[in-house]
């Protein structure tokens, strides 16, 4: 029997094992896992210890860490309290106007460093508290409550009411076993389901009833039974047991690999990915979920880790992943923890005589520094307690640091030096060092992402090398931007999902006739998410002017993908962006009044989500009416009033209409919102430089070029306005820039020759 639980109405199960009792592991409610026990004691005594076990709970006394003994705490200028009622926990969260709204904490998340709590909002919307326990040592700064986001107001993304503090959402799916939303949109209300409350054995083995089968089997029938896998569909162990050093520095494994689906299946929650439907086996992962690449708003362009990206796309970058290693090479698979202390974990395969020695790390022996861990996984710390190691095991490059921004172990640890410092005595220790100084991929993005000359060059090249990790390779076909290049990688890159998917974000700035011939034959791909976006990319082919010269064929494939597309979208009809998307899709398809509708939609959903509004207005710019645009853009900052892009729209609609003095205004607040956003910095200056306000403009350019220096606009516009003031000299410089972005450009060295000229004559 496989039963499930609806959310808060938990089933508890009680049985005797002569054994040993389980009954804190039933109470968490897997049927099946009964069965476990009595074949696997000691791997159900050590996953009851791990943060597997404790990724989701019942909330009681016995469960929860954190002090309800009428605690209070500061948030947002009110005061939280903390405290019980008869057997139950409660929390009273102040809203906006400072009153007090009581909650009874129904679930916890995990046990260490910190601990998280839920509450039922209505309509089986599951929401956490804005609160999280600290359930580190008093000593270590522990044992105390704290504000997980301490600047989300109620029109954040992450304030306690909002989507990204939603269960059902954000975290069920890792959090639970066999965990289905079903997300009802007309009533707006979840009747969630899972069939065990926490990360169970059947999260990671899959359904067990062949298994069991062939574990009841007599044992001398096992081998007569055709289950290689003892009954489950794929193989989950390790590829090797060991690797060993070879005469040359390789490590290679000590026996041919086995083919396993275990980073794959661990992948579905460790990593960080999109999803399109209820998840299925545990196994498939590119075809249910589509990994982020290595984007600057994620990761260095080195791929080391910025924000949250859950080791998968950290550790599929390492020399590791690609020779055959896998989590359970240094994790223990039940207790989640390494198998060995210290560097214990790593000289199992890298020898003791060549690594853990002064001459390999160059540090005392027992220091800070001398630990495998130290150099090649440094640590980063999200929310606030939380301190996580990168997994992609790279040798430290403090070399990399000044000439793209990265981050190196080295300075991480000795703040008081530099990045040269760190260089040279790495060079000291290892004088033949094949890393130091040589090229690295994170140079050639770090071009493409500021806009250097010749990097698309150096992206094809990182492309079509089958040595990279295909997470490098792909990140490097999103940043191409020439059509002619992307047309002659498609017949050289690897038949390969992370690529397809790069290939398909690169070209949606093509002729929609060049992408047919880029990406018509991904619409029958193995993988989900690389159908559903190759549909998506090429569906303006169904409008008339373009489906009379397809065959019958061919739109029923596109068709096929589209509707895929359109049930992905819906699966997520919680949040605002599904409806966006599908309002995206109806422009592309000629129905304007179904994208009108889509959009209300995603704002009635999400009524903080600004695209919705944008996009909204964006119909009625095309209108041309621009009083509703304003209206509805004036409507969304009332809900909103802190998100730079609105008033950017805003902004662009009041320049529409000349009422530059109010789009001024807006535009000013765009900057304040965004002060990092170097296209706003250059609008704003533009709009200056027309009022007439030439000095403050000028002073908005230069914000702009220091924000990004290699925009040729930017470059330009601000020469020009230090010129039209008779500031040469600073004129020149950004003209002298500006030949450095363009160098064969005639008509900058005719401009620079000019404002000497004019330096010379003072004129």
């Amino acid at each position: 029997m496989y039963k499930k639980n609806r959310v808060l109405q938990p089933t508890f199960f009680f049985v005797l094992f002569t054994v040993i009792s389980f009954v804190s592991f039933l109470t968490y409610g897997e049927v099946t896992s009964q069965q476990c026990v009595s074949c696997h004691q000691e791997q159900v005594k050590g996953w009851q210890k791990s943060h597997h076990f404790n990724s989701m709970g019942y909330a009681d006394e016995k469960t929860v860490l954190g002090d309800f003994n009428n605690q209070t705490l500061s948030y947002l200028g009110y005061t939280a309290n903390f405290y019980k009622e008869n057997d139950k926990l409660m929390i009273s969260i102040p809203d906006d106007t400072g009153m007090s709204i009581p909650y009874q904490v129904v679930y916890f998340f995990g046990y260490e460093p910190l601990q998280q709590y839920m509450f039922d909002m209505g309509k089986g919307k599951i929401q956490l508290f804005p609160f999280a326990w600290d359930s580190r040592l008093k000593a270590d700064g522990g044992q105390r409550w704290f504000v997980l986001h301490p600047d989300a107001d109620s029109n954040n993304l992450f304030h306690f009411s909002q989507m990204g503090q939603n269960w059902n959402y954000m975290c069920a799916d890792c959090h639970s076993t066999d965990f289905k939303k079903n997300y009802d949109l007309k009533t707006k209300s979840y009747d969630s389901t899972f069939s065990a409350i926490n990360v169970s054995c059947n999260a990671c083995h899959g359904d067990p009833k062949k298994h069991l089968v062939w574990a009841n089997n007599r044992a001398e029938d096992r081998v007569n039974v055709a289950e290689p896998n003892k009954g489950f569909t794929e193989y989950i162990g390790k590829s090797t047991h060991l690797f060993q050093r070879q005469s040359d520095g390789s490590m290679k494994s000590v026996k041919p690999l086995q083919e396993s689906k275990q980073v794959a299946m661990c992948a579905t929650c460790h990593s960080r990915r999109s999803f399109y439907k209820n998840r299925s086996t545990p196994t498939e992962f590119l075809n249910q979920f589509q990994p982020s690449l290595l984007t600057p708003e994620l990761y260095y362009v080195d791929g080391q880790v910025w924000d949250e990206n859950y080791v998968w796309g950290s550790f599929t970058q390492s020399k590791m992943f690609n020779r055959g290693v896998t989590c359970t090479n240094c994790h223990n698979p039940h207790t989640g923890k390494l198998k060995f202390k210290g560097n214990k974990t790593c000289t199992q395969c890298h020898g003791i005589e060549s690594f853990d020695t002064p001459k390999h790390h160059g540090h005392q022996m027992g220091s800070t520094g001398s630990q495998c861990v130290d150099c090649h996984m440094p640590i980063t710390t999200y929310m606030q307690v939380d301190d996580r190691r990168d997994h992609g095991f790279r040798v430290p490059r403090p070399d990399l640091t000044p000439k793209t921004g990265v981050r190196n172990a080295c300075n991480d640890c000795h703040k008081d030096k530099n990045s040269e410092w760190a260089k040279t005595a790495i060079k000291k220790w290892h004088p033949s060092s094949k890393y130091i100084g040589n090229d690295h991929f994170s140079q050639s993005f770090y071009a493409a992402d500021n806009n250097l000359p010749n990097a698309n060059a150096k992206l094809k090249a990182i492309a079509q090398d089958s040595k990279l990790p295909d997470i490098v390779r792909a990140s490097a076909i999103t940043r191409l931007d020439k059509a002619p290049l992307l047309l002659e990688l498609k017949s050289k890159l690897d038949v390969e999902p992370l690529q397809n998917l790069a290939l398909i974000t690169a070209s949606e700035t093509l002729p929609i006739n060049q992408r047919w011939q880029l990406l018509n034959n991904l619409l029958e791909d193995n993988h989900l998410p690389v159908r559903i976006n190759a549909a998506r990319s090429l569906a303006i082919l169904l409008t008339e002017s373009y489906s009379k010269k397809m065959s019958k064929l061919d739109i029923k494939r596109l068709n096929n993908g589209l509707q895929e597309y359109k049930q992905a979208q819906q699966y997520q009809a919680d949040k605002g962006f599904s409806h966006t998307n599908l309002g995206n899709l109806a422009i592309d398809l000629g129905d304007l009044e179904a994208a009108q509708k889509h959009f209300l939609t995603a704002i009635d959903v999400e009524p903080i989500y600004s695209l919705g509004y944008i996009n909204l207005a964006e119909l009625y710019r095309q209108k041309n009416d621009e009083v509703k645009v304003q209206s509805i853009l004036e409507d969304a900052i009332e809900k909103n009033d802190k998100v730079a892009e609105l008033y950017f729209a805003l902004s662009m609609s009041f320049v529409r209409t000349n009422k530059k003095d109010l789009a001024k205004s807006a535009l000013k607040k765009a900057t304040e919102y965004a002060n990092e956003n170097a296209h706003y910095h250059y609008t704003y200056a533009l709009l200056l430089q027309d009022l007439g306000q030439l000095t403050q403009a000028i002073t908005s350019f230069e914000v702009a070029f220091n924000l990004n220096p290699n925009d040729s606009g930017i470059t330009y516009s601000a020469s020009k306005a230090l010129a039209a003031q008779k500031q040469y000299t600073r004129a020149l410089y950004y003209a002298n820039h500006l030949a450095q972005l363009m160098p064969d450009n005639p008509k900058i060295k005719k401009y620079i020759k000019q404002l000497t000229v004019m330096k010379s004559l003072n004129f």
